[in-house]
């Protein structure tokens, strides 16, 4: 997803949790999955190729939200914050880089699409649908489709089925699902969270929680 959404997402999803310089650490984590080693090499932090190797990511991520509680001379709440926003930018990342709004939309048969904002995040149909996958991105082949100037040309010719530039919904300009993918990246990320301040305040209570918001 092009980072302006990924800012609008995390903003709507977590705005009334962090304060300002706390969110804005969480939003940069998110943005640094988008540099450009991570595009090119590592297609697990954005839900391309293969969903297993980015959902064991998204674990270890979960796990180290807690582990570095427990780490001598660490600046525990900003180290948290990092984490958490990497983890924000990789979920957000599946429902633009799979068919998990495609799924959803042919699961209401034929009956009027609702509100984008009642696409549930985690439908533990749609997650083991045996037809859910993510697009795939190869440098060598993908990399046109981002060159000014040739890129509308090489869309008009030829895009491989199943890569990410045939699937991916990362801006609006993509139509109609993308407020879907949109809306979906919103709730799992407020899920997230949710997520990982049971698991701090499991552990440190209030005042880890309060230090992982930024109010402390």
């Amino acid at each position: 997803m092009d980072l302006q959404y990924h800012e609008k997402i995390t903003r709507i999803a977590l705005g009334k949790f962090f304060d300002e310089p706390a969110l804005m650490q969480v939003i940069a984590a998110n943005f640094s999955q988008d540099d450009f080693w991570n595009l090119i090499g590592k297609p697990h932090l954005h839900f391309d190729d293969e969903i297993p190797a980015s959902q064991a990511y998204v674990a270890g991520l979960r796990a180290r939200i807690t582990a570095v509680m427990t780490e001598p001379e660490t600046d525990v709440g900003a180290a948290q914050r990092r984490v958490f926003g990497l983890l924000t930018h990789t979920v957000q990342d599946f429902y633009a880089h799979s068919n998990y709004v495609d799924l959803w939309l042919a699961s209401l048969n034929g009956d009027s699409p609702p509100a984008p904002d009642t696409i549930p995040p985690l439908d533990d149909r749609l997650l083991a649908h045996p037809d859910l996958h993510t697009g795939t991105f190869r440098l060598w082949r993908d990399i046109i489709y981002y060159i000014p100037g040739l890129k509308h040309v090489a869309r008009w010719v030829y895009i491989p089925p199943r890569s990410h530039e045939a699937m991916h919904l990362d801006n609006p300009a993509r139509g109609e699902k993308f407020p879907y993918a949109l809306a979906a990246a919103v709730r799992r990320t407020r899920w997230e969270y949710l997520r990982a301040a049971d698991a701090i305040a499991g552990i440190g209570g209030d005042a880890a929680l309060r230090r992982f918001r930024g109010y402390c």
